[in-house]
């Protein structure tokens, strides 16, 4: 009848509470999750301040005496290509001239792109924007292009030193944030290197080191010449290839560009090794790109701070 007062009996209102339970104990063990995986962003320092390493210009038996430092500069790039061990000596001599000027720079910005070759499928290009310093190591990224507003930062002797990181959309509101170290599974689930690994001052440490092993093979393949981009930019570049897999190289092909003027290595692509007889079918693993670098980039502790106002970090 209407206007009756409807009635519920015990029994059903044992059935709501039963099924109440039920709903909330997966989405509570979701939301526990969530909160283990996302630590606080109170710095732990773990290492003690960097110690410096210049040397005193005096010392107990009087003033020291002065010495003027000539930096010559990098060896001349040839205008024609050159092969061969003349081109591999070159090569190592230039990269060795700019470790020790990307060692005189504190820290630098740039648009980093990169592609990558995941569990035998070759992703989508990336763009990230970028800030690197360099001593102690720190890194911290945004994400432009896909996932916009996802962001990563790395800093020696903070935070455990840990990789702190946030997505964006749902899987935010899933995980807000992780904190694991940097050889973590999550941490290296969509990357084929170690943040620990990134900048240019990484890059061009393995390349002296690859240089060297070239200098010793024979049989390694090495050519230096210039290239003009589609976008009408000159390069310098140098061109690789290894016969001998021996596991010394992990990649059969690569190339390197180098900016004009600075030397630099700017854009690196490396190719796997072919299967025999399909030498002539490169397949790209990984390609990264550095561009818009600004060296000496006025960089404080707070740009590689989760907890800086600027940056999404903190929990929703």
């Amino acid at each position: 009848m209407a206007g009756s007062p409807i009635v519920i009996s015990p029994s059903v209102r044992s059935n709501r509470w039963r099924w109440s339970l039920i709903l909330l104990i997966p989405v509570a063990g979701l939301a526990g999750a969530s909160w283990w995986l996302t630590a606080p962003l109170e710095d732990i320092e773990t290492l003690p301040p960097p110690v410096s390493h210049t040397r005193p210009m005096t010392d107990s038996t009087g003033p020291a005496p002065t010495a003027t430092i000539v930096h010559n500069g990098p060896p001349a790039w040839p205008d024609q290509p050159l092969e061969g061990e003349p081109a591999k000596t070159l090569l190592l001599e230039t990269l060795l001239d700019v470790g020790k000027r990307l060692d005189r720079i504190e820290g630098y910005t740039a648009t980093f792109r990169k592609t990558e070759r995941l569990r035998g499928i070759l992703g989508a290009e990336q763009t990230l924007a970028m800030k690197v310093r360099q001593r102690p190591f720190a890194v911290y990224f945004k994400f432009l292009n896909p996932q916009a507003g996802k962001e990563v930062v790395y800093a020696e002797g903070h935070h455990e030193n840990k990789v702190i990181a946030h997505s964006t959309g749902v899987s935010r509101w899933l995980v807000p944030r992780l904190a694991v170290p940097p050889d973590h599974p999550l941490a290296m689930a969509e990357t084929r290197h170690s943040i620990t690994e990134a900048g240019l001052s990484n890059l061009n440490d393995k390349l002296i080191a690859f240089r060297r092993l070239d200098l010793k093979d024979d049989k390694a393949i090495t050519i230096l010449d210039r290239i003009t981009d589609s976008d009408g930019r000159p390069w310098l570049r140098s061109v690789h290839r290894h016969l001998n897999k021996d596991g010394s190289r992990p990649f059969y092909h690569v190339e390197v560009l180098y900016d004009v003027e600075s030397r630099i290595p700017l854009k690196i692509s490396n190719y796997d090794w072919p299967e025999p007889g399909r030498e002539d079918q490169l397949a790209l693993a990984e390609r990264y790109c550095y561009d818009d670098l600004k060296l000496d980039a006025p960089l404080s502790s707070l740009d590689f701070d989760p907890a800086n106002p600027a940056y999404a970090f903190h929990r929703y």
